[in-house]
């Protein structure tokens, strides 16, 4: 028997009873295991089974599959699940972290962005976008990819006051090297650069500093384009980001 922290990030149906799950556990990476009988009425592991249930699993493995037999849910995360619009950033969150999450490989750190961020999605009251915005930074710089935005990526120049981004070569662009791209570059101020610097380099506790910041919009559309470019599989739907800004 094991028994592990772990989030829900997968489910299915199987057999009459029963649901596939995938869990991201801090110890463990990215696990699959079946939750038998989960799905009769009064099963006690019922919210075993649960998109963003988060609590202690114990695990029994056998013949190289795992099993969970118990589960002390100590989070489910409600408001996500009753706001389709925060859903779908939620769900977002979900796809990213199970590309991320490897079996076998432990991952703390991205066991803690996740929960810090649902925690954000579902109780503190800023904006879907914005809460977004900070975990794909975050998530990005976990992954060893986050935006080159202190240096020119083409000329390595400082890149303060860098007019242009892109998403495809990987940063800020200084105004020397923008004309000369080979691709595509969009404006950049410098209020979002240094949002797009700083952010993954802070606690994601202290997001809420950003509400009300004129330039976090455009960074949030800069990290979109920037993660969308490197995602492995797209998610079905994209969570928006501000309306009417920086499309």
């Amino acid at each position: 028997m094991i028994t592990t922290s772990a989030l829900v990030l997968r489910r299915s149906d199987w057999r009459d009873y029963d649901r596939m799950v995938t869990l991201l556990s801090p110890t463990l990476g990215r696990v699959e295991a079946v939750v038998r009988g989960c799905r009769r009425p009064r099963s006690p592991l019922m919210g075993a089974a649960e998109y963003f249930s988060a609590g202690e699993f114990t695990l029994a493995e056998s013949h190289g599959r795992h099993t969970v037999t118990a589960c002390q849910v100590q989070e489910s995360y409600y408001p996500v699940r009753e706001d389709a619009d925060r859903l779908t950033h939620g769900a977002y969150y979900l796809h990213l972290l199970s590309l991320a999450a490897l079996p076998g490989e432990p991952n703390e750190p991205l066991f803690l962005l996740a929960l810090k961020a649902l925690a954000f999605l579902s109780y503190s009251g800023l904006p879907p976008e914005l809460v977004t915005a900070a975990f794909e930074l975050h998530y990005l710089k976990l992954m060893g990819q986050a935006p080159r935005v202190d240096q020119c990526v083409v000329c390595g120049r400082d890149a303060a006051l860098a007019p242009a981004f892109s998403e495809r070569l990987g940063g800020a662009v200084c105004a020397s090297c923008a004309p000369r791209a080979q691709e595509a570059v969009s404006p950049l101020s410098e209020g979002a650069r240094r949002i797009l610097l700083k952010v993954p380099r802070t606690r994601f506790d202290v997001i809420d500093k950003l509400q009300g910041h004129p330039d976090w919009p455009e960074a949030a559309a800069h990290a979109r384009r920037f993660i969308s470019e490197r995602m492995e599989q797209f998610p079905r739907v994209l969570p928006p980001l501000v309306t009417g800004e920086h499309p």
